[in-house]
């Protein structure tokens, strides 16, 4: 039961982290705005800075799952947010394609009452989203914020050591 768990949230969580952190940390370290040789603790100190720079100035677009990842809140946290988030979105719309009522049933109630629903169910998700590891953890909580984590530092390792350094912008 334990290793079942265990392989359940390596699969669904820590793979799918995994290669979050890794796509937006070598994104990251090509457009130089994290140091690649920088330690554990100066990469957090980075993303904090990163995050508050982004809510002063409003600079989005700049990539959309970087753009919510900084919403969620950064670093961890704020990526198993996003992972949830996303998730919870493709169920959605998954289940509204494959169990789709008709348009005559969906608008039974009037066209308002399917607007409201739906802002409701954003927003449901949202904050589902932002305590993650409810929507997760059958089981041991512990489980999947530990498999999480790891799979978090794994992708930001992958990214460090296969990622090409860009030259520095001063040696132009």
């Amino acid at each position: 039961m334990q290793a079942q768990l265990i392989l359940e949230a390596i699969f669904k969580l820590g793979v799918p982290i995994l290669v979050l952190s890794w796509l937006l940390f070598s994104w990251l370290y090509r457009e130089g705005k994290l140091e690649i040789k920088a330690d554990r603790k100066a990469t957090a100190g980075s993303l904090k800075e990163m995050k508050k720079a982004s809510k002063q100035k409003d600079v989005g677009g700049q990539n959309y799952i970087y753009d919510k990842w900084m919403w969620f809140g950064s670093g961890f946290y704020g990526l198993a947010a996003l992972w949830t988030f996303l998730v919870m979105e493709l169920v959605d719309i998954l289940n509204l394609i494959f169990n789709f009522p008709g348009f005559t049933s969906l608008l039974a109630d009037g066209f308002v009452k399917v607007i409201v629903g739906g802002l409701l169910n954003q927003l449901e998700n949202i904050v589902s989203a932002f305590v993650w590891f409810n929507y997760w953890s059958k089981g041991s909580p512990v489980i999947w914020l530990v498999v999480a984590y790891f799979g978090y530092l794994g992708g930001i390792e992958l990214a460090k050591r296969f990622n090409i350094e860009l030259p520095s912008k001063s040696s132009n």
